[in-house]
């Protein structure tokens, strides 16, 4: 008994959402009990007294502990068993149609409760139609079945709809309570993917800067060493016009490089101010001053990109323009960009004396950084180059129109 009557977690939640209707199943039995003892002298007699009280109270506890019994199934069917029969006793004990009525009705609409299908719960209002009307034809003959046939169908109909309508009530209280779990759920998994959309936002920015001083810092301090080599070289052998020519160079190229550093510096402090346009202009035309080379470009009248998209565009212009001043010897290069299909192209093409691109060398960084950019904005890049033909570079990427106010 103790094991069917140990209350977990779940059953006692069940039992408090289900208390107002065991409250008025308690105040049935105390009224049956009393109407019963009322109708009926020889109960009041101490025997009969103690056993009537005694099935009653027994009856009436199993009915508060009903929770316990719902799982596994086998406890429900051991439960319905053993009420049946306290309620069968009761009834031939008493022999108060009165009695066996209010019992029997209180015990379907437990039942249809507990079942929570109304298939089921139809057969079991049938079982107990079935069992009140053999109580009745004991206890009373035809005349008294008759009597109480149709106010028993009655009531038996009042039950189920009370009892349909309180389940449909827990049906909702309980989704409302998924609910809430799942949108608890789902706010932590927001929460979790607002830290991952930050971290990788993080890194993508660790990325373009290390695009970016790879582009400046780093082959800039990588010429400057190669240079000292040459002076150290140079110095050994005493060749002091070589030396002073070496230096010469080498302090250009430390200027040139902290200039470059701080137009890096400079173009990420602008980067929102100017549209991807006038910055790829202001691009070209520092090229074409800085390096000599003759660099025409033609840009479509409007160029709706969305700002990662205009930022990786002028990523692109300005790390394929430095690829070509430091390694292809060109004398003209050539920027054009079309709208195709709500797609952008955008070319740049040299007549340098390009390379073998299934030949590139380990460590070459400006392709990698191309490609990556590439990547970045959902788009493609295609590099077509021969040695002594030139080179041309070019990317394909959505063209993405952002919302106006």
């Amino acid at each position: 008994m103790r094991q069917f009557l140990t209350l977990n977690a779940t059953v006692q939640q069940e039992m408090r959402d289900t208390r107002l209707f065991y409250y008025l199943l308690m105040v049935v039995m105390v009224f049956v009990y009393a109407i019963t003892l009322y109708q009926s002298p020889a109960l009041r007699q101490p025997a009969m007294l103690a056993i009537f009280t005694l099935l009653m109270v027994l009856h009436a506890v199993l009915h508060w502990f009903s929770p316990a019994f719902l799982l596994p199934r086998r406890r429900l069917v051991i439960y319905l068993i053993i009420q049946i029969s306290l309620v069968t006793t009761i009834s031939l004990l008493t022999r108060v149609t009165a009695v066996s009525f209010g019992l029997i009705m209180a015990l379907a609409g437990e039942t249809v409760g507990m079942l929570e299908d109304w298939r089921k719960s139809l057969t079991a209002i049938l079982g107990y139609l079935a069992l009140l009307t053999l109580l009745n034809y004991l206890m009373g003959g035809w005349q008294m079945l008759l009597s109480w046939l149709g106010a028993t169908a009655a009531m038996l109909v009042f039950v189920l709809i009370y009892v349909m309508l309180f389940i449909r009530q827990m049906t909702a209280r309980q989704e409302a309570q998924s609910l809430l779990t799942e949108l608890e759920v789902a706010h932590q998994q927001l929460t979790e993917y607002a830290q991952q959309v930050e971290a990788l936002t993080l890194e993508t920015e660790r990325q373009r800067m290390a695009r970016e001083l790879h582009d400046t810092l780093a082959q800039g301090l990588a010429g400057l060493i190669l240079q000292l080599e040459g002076l150290e070289a140079h110095l050994e052998r005493g060749d002091v016009a070589r030396v002073a020519e070496i230096a010469a160079q080498a302090k250009g190229r430390a200027r040139t490089t902290l200039a470059e550093a701080r137009q890096v510096i400079g173009d990420l402090r602008q980067q929102d101010e100017l549209t991807a346009q006038e910055t790829i202009r202001q691009e070209t035309a520092r090229f074409e001053r800085a390096t000599g080379i003759s660099c025409t470009l033609e840009l479509p009248a409007e160029l709706p990109l969305s700002q990662q998209a205009g930022e990786h565009v002028v990523g692109y212009v300005r790390e394929g323009l430095a690829n070509v001043a430091r390694h292809a010897q060109a004398a003209q290069v050539d920027v054009k960009g079309v709208v195709v299909d709500g797609r952008f192209h955008l070319t740049i093409q040299d007549n340098g004396k390009g390379f073998n691109p299934q030949q590139i060398p380990d460590g070459h960084y400006g392709l990698v950084g191309l490609r990556e950019r590439a990547r970045l904005a959902g788009g493609t890049l295609v590099i077509t180059s021969q040695p002594g033909q030139g080179t041309t570079m070019h990317l394909e990427i959505p063209l993405v129109v952002e919302a106006t106010a």
